[in-house]
């Protein structure tokens, strides 16, 4: 299942040879060491995911997150500007932060992206309960969002899964062959825009004369709306109500697109993470500020597909390639802190390998440097 190699072996040959195998790669070293060889490769990641320190002037039991804010600017506008060319064109950088830097890297990710590639700052609800110690409770952090090329990127991200309520929505009330439907409005506002060939009486079937309000015109010309009536396209109810455009669940794309607020409920909370991290690692103290599996799974989905690459520096309890494994992405991580390696980042792959090998389209080979 994976392979081992000395940290002085690492080049661009290998990361070439790892890629072009299909395999992983889990590094214990700093990320820089990972990035300079990225960049002199041919090879190229479609998604960076990155949990850095937040730099909320605390120590925590796994690190140290304190940093003179000048150090951890400019270490951010490094590391970004280098991951930028380790993207594919149409790849995306998405960058967890909290309100402690939240500023700064924004503007650092404006100057090396361009304001113009910035896709989103998504809002996670990261607790679901009141801290009524704070003077107003924070329950939110951030996912920063920017694409190589904001147009190429909107062609080839996902959407997200449709719910159960949304295809709920798709009937088949007057049994047409093409299958269940959902109905929308055919009139719109009656703006510059219009012809005067949308401006027009219609006759329903019940020989009731209707035209749209005033201020909004029909959809479509007379004649076009004809063409569509006799393809039973055009649903009128028992025969007298007005006419309303018929859409197909198989003529369309029934997906919902990303919006920026993903709350605790959906994909998970700090304290579910915590507590998944501490059912796998019942002996060891889990990290203060984990990410659920179900918000990083999100994440990936929308911005790869299968067999893409995701990069990760900051492999700490090793989410991002566990979660990438489930998913039968191929990842690229490092982790610096030699304790963390082995305890975490290490172990917790080797965990969604074992359970992914069950499933053979899952099945994640990996090369580990030291």
């Amino acid at each position: 299942m994976k392979s081992r190699a000395a940290s002085s072996q690492i080049n661009n040959k290998l990361i070439e040879d790892i890629v072009s195998e299909g395999k992983s790669l889990l590094m214990n070293a700093e990320g820089l060491e990972l990035l300079s060889t990225v960049k002199d490769s041919s090879v190229r990641v479609k998604m960076a995911l990155l949990d850095p320190p937040y730099n909320r002037r605390t120590k925590f039991h796994h690190y140290d997150d304190s940093m003179c804010r000048d150090k951890w600017v400019d270490a951010l506008d490094h590391h970004c500007r280098l991951i930028r060319d380790c993207l594919t064109e149409d790849g995306s950088l998405w960058l967890h932060i909290d309100d402690a830097e939240m500023i700064r890297a924004r503007i650092v990710l404006d100057r090396i992206f361009g304001e113009k590639n910035f896709i989103a700052s998504i809002v996670w609800q990261k607790s679901v309960s009141r801290d009524n110690r704070t003077s107003i409770s924070t329950t939110h952090e951030y996912i920063l969002v920017y694409a190589k090329d904001k147009n190429l990127w909107k062609k080839t991200r996902n959407k997200l899964p449709p719910t159960d309520d949304q295809l709920g929505r798709y009937k088949n009330k007057d049994n047409d062959p093409r299958g269940p439907w959902t109905s929308g409005d055919l009139t719109a506002k009656a703006g510059p825009g219009r012809r005067e060939a949308q401006f027009y009486d219609l006759e329903l079937p019940s020989g009731r004369v209707v035209r749209p309000s005033v201020g909004t015109a029909w959809r479509f010309t007379k004649e076009r709306l004809e063409e569509m009536i006799a393809d039973n396209r055009i649903y009128f109810g028992g025969g007298n109500s007005m006419p309303r455009l018929k859409r197909f669940l198989t003529e369309v794309d029934p997906g919902l697109v990303p919006n920026t607020w993903w709350s605790g409920e959906e994909v998970g909370t700090a304290d579910s993470a915590k507590k998944y991290l501490k059912a796998l690692f019942p002996n060891l103290t889990p990290f203060e500020t984990p990410k659920p599996e179900e918000l990083v799974s999100r994440a990936i989905k929308i911005a790869t597909k299968e067999n893409d690459y995701v990069l990760d520096i900051y492999g700490g309890s090793g989410t991002t390639a566990a979660v990438a494994t489930k998913l039968n992405r191929k990842w690229l991580t490092t982790e610096r802190e030699e304790r963390t390696f082995n305890e975490f980042t290490l172990p917790r792959i080797e965990i969604a390998c074992a359970s992914a090998n069950h499933n053979q389209s899952l099945s994640n080979n990996f090369v580990i440097i030291r």
